[in-house]
């Protein structure tokens, strides 16, 4: 089953990252843009991303993987 991505969000995936409870966001070009914590809800950005589309990100990851308090 695949997930449908909001546009803006088209050009990232996400994925599970070895260490527990953490997302990663990657780019087209596999860089992780930034690490999502299941445990709090905090997103760390790693690298440079528009505003816009940092909200996006962030309110879709808050969606799909709510925070397991």
């Amino acid at each position: 089953m695949q997930q449908k991505h909001h546009p803006a969000l088209s050009s990232y995936r996400f994925k599970r990252a070895k260490t527990d409870g953490l997302i990663e966001v990657l780019n087209e070009g596999s860089y992780v843009m930034a690490e999502y914590s299941e445990r709090t809800g905090v997103v760390k950005w790693q690298r440079v991303v528009l505003a816009a589309q940092k909200e996006k990100i962030e309110k879709w990851l808050g969606e799909h993987y709510p925070v397991q308090g």
